[in-house]
């Protein structure tokens, strides 16, 4: 009997140690996470409110020394989003590994590896995981609610050819098998259902007009945690692309 009371103490002691060592791990990543983003905003001198001056531009040049993936920079105020985007070879390795190519279970913000690195595909989807602590994708269901969107109706892309406002026409939860998940298109025609398509998933009306001729968008693309969570459901919020 004592045998087995001490066995139990061990295997009890061993599941703390292992729970012990999941939560450091777990805030070791978060702040690591966090000092990387930090360096690279001190780097390249982005303001807390960037500027809505034209001239305004993140140094690409210094990012490409770290990490030549580089292909933008996102910022959507209202949220913790302030982070690089980068293209890997395929869609795997930033899922979990971070701007310095160091393992992270946060992963990055990457667009998708089929995507043109110039933003100039008719669909450019755009991914990053959705964390509790907020960080990455995780504050992008606060365009769910339509007065946060009334609020923020745009959010800032910088680019080595250009800034952009990217004003957000659509946003709703859809699964991973929707039409929405579609960045090809074999005609304007086609381009022109597919907008039709998700302009009419969206949670509420932004009353933007998308000219399937001219318009390149961009969507945004994370897993979702709304109130009846299913393991497939994802947020979609589509912008459209304006250079300024």
């Amino acid at each position: 009997m004592k045998k087995i009371k001490i066995l139990l103490l061990l295997v009890l002691i061993s599941s703390l140690i292992y729970c012990a060592f999941n939560v450091y791990k777990i805030f070791k990543e978060e702040k690591d996470a966090a000092d990387i983003k930090e360096e690279l905003i001190e780097l390249i001198d982005i303001p807390d409110i960037p500027s809505n001056e034209p001239e305004f531009t993140v140094d690409f040049s210094e990012l490409e020394k770290i990490n030549p993936d580089i292909v933008g920079w996102i910022v959507i105020e209202g949220t913790q989003i302030n982070y690089p985007i980068v293209q890997g070879k395929n869609n795997s390795f930033y899922l979990n590994h971070s701007f310095d190519k160091k393992w992270s279970g946060f992963g990055s913000i990457f667009m998708d590896f089929n995507s043109t690195r110039d933003f100039t595909d008719y669909n450019t989807f755009i991914y990053g995981h959705h964390t509790k602590d907020g960080s990455m994708f995780g504050e992008v269901y606060k365009y769910m609610d339509y007065n946060f969107y009334k609020e923020h109706p745009s959010f800032k892309l910088y680019t080595p050819n250009g800034n952009y406002n990217v004003n957000i026409f659509s946003a709703y939860v859809a699964d991973t098998d929707s039409e929405s998940y579609n960045q090809k298109y074999s005609s304007l025609e086609d381009y022109r259902n597919y907008l039709d398509l998700v302009i009419s998933k969206s949670n509420y009306n932004t009353n933007i007009e998308v000219d399937s001729t001219k318009d390149k968008i961009i969507t945004l693309y994370s897993c979702s945690r709304e109130g009846n969570w299913r393991k497939n459901d994802r947020y979609f919020i589509h912008g459209i692309l304006e250079k300024y």
